[in-house]
């Protein structure tokens, strides 16, 4: 459901939201309800206005009973500088308004509402700087660790990091219930895998663009940072891919199990190879195939 535009981006609230919408209302939680999606809204247009700057188009952002979602109207190759700019700003401008609310606090506005907006910004930042995905925090490390490991590489880790953790409280949380007041965190944990999950798969999707986008790249830029890579002959196109590092332009040194060098195959080359044997075809023989 569609309830305003902010400079191009329409807000929505999700069927979900609306319901817990009513409830809240039912139950007299009006001024909480309110606070809330202020709260995600300054969170996600933050988000949208850091993402516009790194010459992302986003035109809408829908509010879950968990936080929101903005969405690209197109996608292009996102580095990590953006990545972490962009993530980085939708905490920041929660802190922020903590920080502001806090000071007029501090000046004898001392009141329900204004303890409210201070606990929500307070807990949407500290929930948002989390490690896992798909929150901000995970989302960042992840664009620290691709400089190291690359991106699908750092992407599974912090996959598996999130699937772990969540995994935990479920089980800490059962464990909980059954010795204590009852469960709370499970829903949450649950909705944490599921995004995660996603996140995974819009992640490859997000690397094999960024592959298949280079050459456009470096027609644009002129040049860009090559990263070469010694191997094995007998690993895989996919193995090789797990190499990859983001803006670089990979050059690949095959040798034998003796060290002797083979021949090399360009970043290029290997896109080529996918396309006509796979990526179960070791570097050796698509560096015979390239050859002939």
């Amino acid at each position: 459901m569609k309830i305003l535009k902010i400079k191009n981006i329409s807000i929505k609230v999700n069927i979900f939201m609306l319901i817990v919408f009513a409830l809240y209302f039912m139950l007299g939680y009006f001024i909480e309800v309110l606070v809330i999606v202020f709260t995600v809204l300054i969170h996600e247009i933050s988000h949208s206005l850091a993402a516009r700057k790194c010459g992302f188009e986003i035109n809408e952002i829908e509010i879950f009973p968990f936080g929101g979602i903005a969405r690209f109207e197109y996608m292009k190759t996102i580095y990590p500088k953006e990545e972490i700019f962009i993530c980085a700003i939708g905490p920041l401008s929660n802190f922020a308004v903590m920080i502001v609310f806090m000071g007029l606090k501090s000046l004898y506005f001392d009141n329900y509402l204004f303890d409210y907006i201070i606990k929500i910004n307070k807990l949407m930042f500290i929930i948002n700087i989390f490690p896992v995905f798909p929150l901000d925090g995970g989302k960042i490390i992840r664009a620290v660790l691709s400089l190291f490991i690359g991106y699908k590489s750092s992407t599974t880790k912090l996959s598996y990091i999130t699937y772990m953790l969540c995994t935990i409280i479920i089980l800490y949380d059962i464990l909980n219930g059954l010795i204590g007041d009852g469960t709370s965190l499970s829903l949450i944990a649950v909705f944490t895998i599921i995004a995660a999950k996603k996140e995974r798969e819009m992640a490859a999707f997000a690397f094999i663009k960024s592959i298949t986008g280079k050459t456009n790249e470096i027609n644009r830029k002129k040049k860009m940072k090559a990263h070469l890579l010694v191997c094995i002959k007998t690993i895989n196109i996919k193995e090789a891919l797990d190499c990859f590092l983001p803006n670089r332009y990979h050059i690949f040194i095959i040798i034998k199990s003796n060290g002797e060098t083979i021949g090399t195959i360009t970043e290029s080359q290997l896109l080529e190879g996918i396309y006509s044997y796979g990526l179960d075809i070791t570097l050796e023989e698509l560096l015979i195939e390239t050859k002939k």
